[in-house]
Order: C-alpha cells, then structure tokens, then sequence
C-alpha cells in the first residue's frame, strides 16, 4: 500500500513543477518607463500653483488613457545645469539621465543647436494641428540643406509691448519716437546685453529698415542704425531716459518702481506675459500700446517657449508626440496660457486666453507682425558693435552720427 501512495505524491510533485517552471517560462511584462518631461523654472514653478495643477489634472487623464505615467521635472533656463546646459552636456555621455520631450525657450532654439542635440517632428503630428498653428509654424522650423525642418512644436508666445501709466495725447496702439516727447514721457527698456543687442534696439532698428541676420551674419544699415541712436540721443538730451537704464537686464529691474509711480507719465516695455500680469496682480487701469518706432509701424518681436524632442528612441518619439499632441487639446491649451499669461500658439484659441477686458485685435496684430527674436549669440560682430554704440549715446560719450560712423569704421576694419 506503501508504494501506490509514494508514486501518486511523486506524481504531484512533477505536476507542480512543471507547473512552477510554466510561470517562470511566462514573459512578465514590465511597465512601460514614465515619458520624462522637464519644464523651465522661470516659467512655472510652483507645484502647488494654478498652472501647474492644470497640468497635473490634464496630464492624468493622458496617462491613464495611454497606460503610461508621465514624470514632470523642474528645471532652471540660461545657465549651466539648465535645461539646455544639460541636454547638451548629456547626449554623449549620459543620454539615459536626458528628457524625452521639454518645453524650451524660443531664444535658446538656435538651428545649430536643435541639428546637434534635438529631433526632428516631421511627419509625428496631425495635419490637422499643424493647420491650427497657422503663421506660428515658422517658430519652430529650422533651415536644413534639404530644405525647412519642423524641430520644435510652439506652444506658448510672449511678444514685446510698451505700457504706459497716463493716458496719451495721440490715442492709439501705434507709438512713433515723436509721441514719446510730444507726450513728454520717461522711457524704460532693459538696455543691457552682455552679448549681442537688447531686443528693444533690435526690434527699432528693423522697423527703421535694418535687416535681420542672414546665414547667421548681420548687416548693418547706416540709415535705420543713425535713425534710432537719434532718438535715443534726444531722450538723453530732453532727460526721458533713466540714467540707470545700462543696467536693466530685464523689465523686472523696473517692475516694482514702475507699478509704485502710475502718477508720472510713464513709458516702459515689457512682454505681454508680464503686462497681463499686472493687470491681474497689480493695476487694471495700466495701458498698452506698441513699443514705439521711428514709423510706429506694428512690429513686435515674438518670443516664447515651444516643445522639442530630445529622445532618439522611435517607439518613445511617437509616445512623446501622443503627448503633445495632448497638450494641444483647445480647452487645455486656452486656460493653461492664461494661468500662465501668455497667449497661445493656436490662434483661434486667442479670445479664450485673454482676461475680460484686454483689447483682443491688439495682440492679434502684435502676434501677425511680430518678428523672431535675435537669437543668442547669433549676427556676427554687428550685434555687439551696435549694443557698444547704443552705450555711447547713453553715456553721452557720443552723437548720434559718430556713434554711427564708428560702428560702419569697425566694421569695415574687419
């Protein structure tokens, strides 16, 4: 009896391991690895902010649909361990510690960069959402020997603006050189460079007729160069320009003295994000209008921030475009700019991104003439010649006219 009860326990004991050795044969998959997104700090980040739990509710419904988590990190701009600094020092030696996909800004986006260190997005998106960017397309397209190249996908604009505090003489939005001292009024831009032009001088000089950089060199115009260090001598002359004004970085150098004088007449520039701000923080009665020109013609310069493809996986590239295209979504798209005061790539989501209020055609003007920013360390040699030249008039070291004569001097020294 002995025996019958040993060979069946032997017989259970084979069935279990070959059952045991079954489930060991059986492949478990694994979860997918978390899309990794980083987000530039100067642009959100307060995780227990508006923004940023818009993001983290739309981002949830996108993961749970994609069966996939998305992991969102923080990080600083223009600097070294930013966004950039790192993507840049990371693809050859620690591509895995790299983003997926991260939001950029439009300056930091130089075709050389984007060639060496981003992935192209042709043929990842609908036609249908490339439509909807409309005139905004060229904002993240790069020149190839091939031909244009989408390398970046635009997502939030920020364009340059003047506000003033008192109502002007000339009622308008389009301001001339001659407004500014017919309504005897302080003029405020952040002046300093440390490489390169300030966009204020930039935007000026191409509204007077100068041409922005062609193959990465910059020609200068004698005419619209002479016209706009003019107009800057005669601010200095008449005393409408702030004898600190090399100094300003950015707006935020003036920000708070402006806000706290809305009874002098004022004239400063910032970016629309910064101008909405206020009007939402600060003060409702401040005024926009553009940043005055030798013309007043409608020209702004349309920075901003746009998605770019960092990972060179295919099957992570198209995850990564789900996910934008996501992002894109119009109701997400529309309130998630406004928490953020900017204005939103797609254009027919304008209205719905603005504060009750705000003049819609004006920024819609401002966005369909506004032209890119100089980009950073781009020009050749004229940029940083002509910021020197902007100095000397400042300073009052020199005229208009020798200013001039001694940017074309260097020039043809060269």
């Amino acid at each position: 009896m002995a025996k019958p009860c040993a060979i069946g326990l032997f017989l259970v004991f084979l069935l279990a391991l070959a059952g045991t050795s079954a489930q060991e044969d059986t492949p478990v998959l694994d979860a997918p690895r978390p899309l990794q997104v980083w987000l530039p700090a100067p642009l959100i980040s307060d995780e227990s902010g508006v923004a940023f739990q818009l993001l983290s509710e739309h981002t949830a419904a996108f993961s749970l649909g994609n069966d996939i988590a998305i992991e969102y990190r923080i990080k600083d701009v223009g600097k070294v361990g930013g966004i950039m600094s790192t993507i840049r020092a990371g693809k050859d030696v620690a591509p895995a510690a790299l983003p997926d996909v991260s939001l950029i800004r439009r300056r930091d986006f130089s075709p050389s960069q984007a060639r060496q260190y981003l992935q192209s997005l042709e043929s990842l998106f609908s036609s249908s959402l490339l439509q909807d960017l409309d005139y905004g397309l060229e904002f993240g397209q790069i020149p190839l020997e091939t031909g244009i190249a989408l390398y970046g996908l635009p997502y939030l604009y920020d364009v340059l603006l003047a506000v003033h505090t008192q109502p002007l003489k000339n009622p308008g939005f389009s301001l001339t050189f001659d407004d500014v001292f017919a309504n005897d009024t302080t003029f405020l831009f952040p002046a300093a460079r440390t490489n390169g032009l300030n966009q204020t001088f930039y935007l000026q000089y191409l509204s007077a007729g100068g041409m922005s950089p062609r193959d990465g060199v910059m020609s200068v115009d004698e005419a619209a160069l002479s016209t706009v260090l003019q107009f800057y001598e005669d601010l200095v002359q008449q005393k409408l320009v702030a004898p600190d004004v090399l100094t300003f970085q950015s707006p935020a150098a003036y920000l708070t003295d402006f806000i706290n004088h809305t009874d002098r007449a004022q004239l400063a520039v910032f970016s629309a994000s910064e101008f909405l701000a206020m009007l939402d923080q600060q003060d409702s009665s401040l005024l926009a209008a553009q940043v005055p020109t030798a013309s007043g013609g409608g020209q702004s310069i349309r920075d901003g921030w746009l998605w770019v493809l960092v990972t060179p996986d295919t099957s992570r590239q198209n995850l990564s475009a789900r996910y934008l295209e996501w992002m894109m979504e119009t109701d997400f798209h529309a309130g998630f700019a406004r928490a953020l005061y900017h204005l939103p790539t797609q254009p027919a989501l304008l209205d719905s991104s603005l504060p009750a209020g705000v003049d819609r055609p004006f920024f819609a003007e401002l966005l369909a003439q506004a032209t890119l920013p100089l980009p950073e360390n781009e020009g050749g040699t004229a940029p940083r010649l002509m910021q020197e030249a902007l100095i000397h008039v400042l300073h009052g070291d020199a005229s208009a006219v020798e200013a001039t004569r001694q940017v074309l001097s260097q020039i043809s020294e060269r």
